[in-house]
């Protein structure tokens, strides 16, 4: 017998996934901290929102937004690669998980702030803690520890924060649903389930050949492959259409979301104030943040964007934007001998400075 056909509308959703026999997935801290990481890639490729999370040893209860009708996908992203690195760091085989997740369309405001207060309490029922925002694995933990920053890099707290100033979510010891509302919330949404016909869902509003992937400039290729897959292609069908390997579609999405990672530690530090606090990685461009990266990153995250970006761009944005600026002096003798090899000395922007005055003096007169 075919399983059911999952249907997926943009919105929230209760999703929980177990082990294999109930057995724990989850046998330490670094388990936990790389499904965290698995989650945070997984949240840059199709943009969900984690609003409410919770790792117990054996399963893990999530409430999430979705914008794009790619649930199955990025779920999928997120059990695989953890039951890759699980089964490889553990010298087993075999499936990881007990089935597909579940997931639950949350209908109504009332029962989704029941459920954020059921999945926080999760740690005090199994007795794993005495109070909600205990366990360091729970949103609510963050909520509790307001000056430390969470580990999970698309979780959003506020709704935790309204909860908890309407109904005192931080320190509670009973859930507000038990096993019945439980069962009873479940047929609820197995029922709208059935009654729908119109099968998986996916975004997928227009072709690939709308998506400008072939003959135009690899960056556009590559921020279009981007799009595509957050919008519901697989991987495998833009590899195909493109004609290339999987193994390139993997790097690219793999280089796409690093740009991403960088350009978003940049605006959590406010270093964008110039623009709206809203703006996106497309919405600033390259080039901007090839500067931002050059005049503020730490000297790990300096060493990447010139890898991911390439020495020629890097040199070219320093040139331009950096070079004749004297805040920056001694950072640029440092990216001139460390990154471009260059035989300088401080003097050499002092020359340059003036270089260019005299140039623009001149093409003024």
């Amino acid at each position: 017998m075919s399983r059911r056909i999952r249907v997926e509308e943009i919105g929230f959703y209760h999703i929980i996934n177990r082990g294999v026999e109930r057995r724990d997935i989850f046998l330490n801290d670094d388990d936990r901290d790389h499904f965290i990481k698995i989650i945070d890639e997984s949240a840059e490729t199709y943009s969900f929102i984690m609003h409410s999370f919770c790792l117990m040893d054996n399963h893990y209860h999530f409430l999430i937004e979705i914008s794009s009708k790619n649930l199955s996908l990025l779920m999928r992203q997120i059990n695989s690669k953890y039951s890759v690195y699980f089964n490889k760091k553990y010298k087993r085989v075999g499936p990881l998980w007990q089935g597909r997740f579940k997931s639950w369309f949350v209908y109504d405001e009332s029962y989704l702030f029941s459920l954020i207060k059921y999945i926080e309490l999760n740690p005090v029922k199994a007795r794993v803690t005495h109070k909600v925002g205990d366990f360091k694995y729970a949103s609510s933990f963050f909520l509790k520890k307001r000056g430390e920053v969470s580990k999970v890099q698309c979780l959003n707290l506020n709704m935790l924060t309204n909860l908890d100033k309407s109904a005192g979510l931080l320190g509670g010891t009973e859930s507000i649903i038990n096993e019945k509302d439980e069962k009873s919330i479940s047929d609820v949404f197995q029922a709208r389930f059935k009654k729908s016909k119109a099968g998986i869902i996916r975004l997928k509003n227009q072709a690939l050949s709308n998506y400008v992937l072939l003959n135009c400039d690899i960056k556009i290729r590559n921020k279009n492959i981007i799009k595509a897959i957050s919008d519901g292609y697989m991987q495998s069908e833009l590899a195909n259409y493109l004609g290339v390997s999987n193994v390139l579609i993997s790097k690219v999405v793999k280089q796409e979301r690093v740009k991403i990672s960088l350009f978003k530690k940049l605006q959590d530090k406010g270093l964008f104030w110039s623009y709206s606090k809203e703006i996106s990685y497309e919405q600033l461009g390259e080039k901007a943040l090839c500067e931002a990266l050059l005049k503020y990153a730490e000297f790990d995250d300096l060493v990447i964007s010139f890898k991911l970006f390439g020495l020629k761009n890097m040199k070219q944005v320093w040139m331009e934007k950096m070079v004749d600026d004297k805040r920056f002096i001694r950072l640029n003798l440092f990216i001139g001998r460390f990154f471009l090899s260059m035989d300088i000395e401080s003097n050499y922007f002092e020359d340059m400075k003036s270089a260019r005055a005299e140039k623009l003096r001149l093409l003024a007169g």
